[in-house]
């Protein structure tokens, strides 16, 4: 099947035997625990130390521990991404096809995060019966796009690590959501932020398009390593992130950056009326 080896060291946690299915389903578990370990530190952590955290009800701190993980993610999945989209030899080669060790590593850990997210998801919805179905969808299309790679041997790593840059906005997310929450709209902080927030979600657009070249040049290449089922779910995903979720998400976070409102949490708004969106401790007051 060809793996490339990851360049380093030959101890490198990156060298194990990708081919081996025991390899790849306990990389997947690690993952999973790992990202559901950040989750459970981040709340031992808040509530100890962050008063904001302290005051939040629990639909909002479910949400809050979340957004922490998600960001923690997105910064593996940025460094991971960037440097299959820049950098690796193996990879820019052949698009279609390449594959390192490297990037096993994060596709089967990714694959353990997209899992978990779809767990918690779901159990959060059951829970304080909610339904985000734009989050719902994203989820399921990455964790089965995820899952595909991690049983196909002969799949490219190249869209997969790039689909991973995509998370590049998670971390800018996670700190605008806790400012605003801390009631910190105002602040010079909160608004650089929120800038590159924007920023980060219109580079997802152009990625996508991007994405968009790589598959038309390398169709044939796709079409004969993956699975017809998988690469029609990774184009449809594709399609619905350029075209429905990218500019929807954008568009909100723009508004939010104009206004400050807590769209996940803000009460319904009154017929006719305005919401003031000036404080996000203020909306914090209206759900308690």
């Amino acid at each position: 099947m060809g793996l490339a080896s990851g360049t380093g060291a030959s101890e490198s946690i990156f060298d194990l035997d990708y081919a081996s299915w025991k390899v790849r389903v306990t990389l997947v578990g690690a993952g999973f625990v790992f990202y559901l370990g950040v989750f459970v530190v981040c709340h031992q952590l808040s509530s100890s130390l962050n008063a904001t955290y302290r005051s939040l009800v629990a639909k909002e701190k479910v949400f809050w521990n979340l957004a922490a993980t998600r960001a923690v993610f997105g910064v593996q999945s940025s460094a991971a991404g960037l440097w299959a989209l820049l950098v690796d030899p193996v990879l820019q080669a052949d698009k279609a096809c390449g594959q390192q060790s490297w990037s096993w590593f994060h596709i089967a850990t990714a694959t353990g995060f997209f899992f978990f997210e779809n767990v918690a998801v779901h159990l959060s919805n059951s829970l304080f019966r909610t339904f985000d179905w734009f989050l719902v969808v994203h989820h399921l299309f990455a964790f089965l796009g995820f899952l595909g790679i991690v049983i196909n041997l002969k799949a490219g790593h190249y869209l997969a690590m790039t689909t991973l840059l995509l998370e590049m906005s998670t971390p800018f997310t996670c700190i605008s959501w806790m400012l605003l929450k801390a009631g910190w709209s105002d602040s010079l902080l909160w608004k650089a932020n929120q800038w590159l927030m924007v920023h980060m979600f219109h580079c997802r657009m152009v990625l996508t398009y991007h994405m968009w070249w790589v598959c038309l040049r390398h169709w044939a290449g796709l079409a004969a390593s993956l699975h017809p089922p998988h690469l029609a779910l990774f184009v449809c995903g594709l399609g619905l992130l350029t075209l429905l979720i990218n500019p929807y998400w954008t568009h909100k976070k723009t508004q939010q950056l104009l206004s400050p409102v807590d769209w996940n949490f803000a009460p319904p708004e009154p017929k006719g009326g305005r919401s003031d969106g000036t404080s996000g401790q203020a909306l914090q007051k209206k759900g308690q």
